[in-house]
């Protein structure tokens, strides 16, 4: 299979962010540069669609541009998050930014296996920080729970150094 190919297929079916290194594992190249080239042309591919390959602190996501989110959206299809994943999300929301070690302090152990939910469904993003991971808000739950309107959401997720190859988490 065409690397290329292989990369914009994994990034339609995911629904989520993909690191270089997924997309390392995926496609067998050892690259992370031959990766990168292979997204910027993927980027160029779908400059003139309703569709973008959009960057943000080292992973690469499919999205509809922000232009045509509005006339679209109500063809989303909802995702079952289970009450305990709910709960979990509803407190990262309140405290974007927290370290995970706060989270499983305030709410118990249940937390790991709801940040796994909540990172696999797109909701939130985990970088790692220290022993710890810090836990952030993506546009995806921005856009399904219409928490604001674009002009009022709060700002953007931080920039973060992405996490290096042998601290993926995932």
């Amino acid at each position: 299979m065409e690397p290329k190919r292989l990369i914009e297929a994994a990034l339609f079916m995911s629904g989520r962010e993909l690191s270089v290194p997924e997309l390392k594992k995926l496609t067998g190249i050892a690259s992370a540069g031959h990766i990168k080239s292979l997204l910027d042309e993927l980027q160029g591919d779908y400059r003139e669609s309703a569709l973008e390959i959009f960057e943000a602190d080292g992973s690469y996501l499919m999205k509809v541009k922000d232009n045509y989110v509005e006339s679209v959206k109500h063809f989303a299809q909802s995702e079952a998050i289970s009450r305990s994943a709910l709960r979990t999300l509803s407190y990262v929301a309140r405290h974007n930014g927290i370290m995970k070690s706060e989270v499983v302090k305030r709410i118990g152990t249940v937390v790991y296996s709801d940040v796994k939910e909540l990172v696999e469904n797109g909701f939130i993003l985990q970088r790692k920080y220290g022993r710890s991971s810090k836990l952030f808000l993506t546009d995806k739950f921005r856009a399904y729970f219409e928490q604001q309107k674009p002009e009022e959401a709060s700002p953007e997720v931080p920039r973060m150094a992405p996490p290096e190859e042998d601290e993926f988490e995932g």
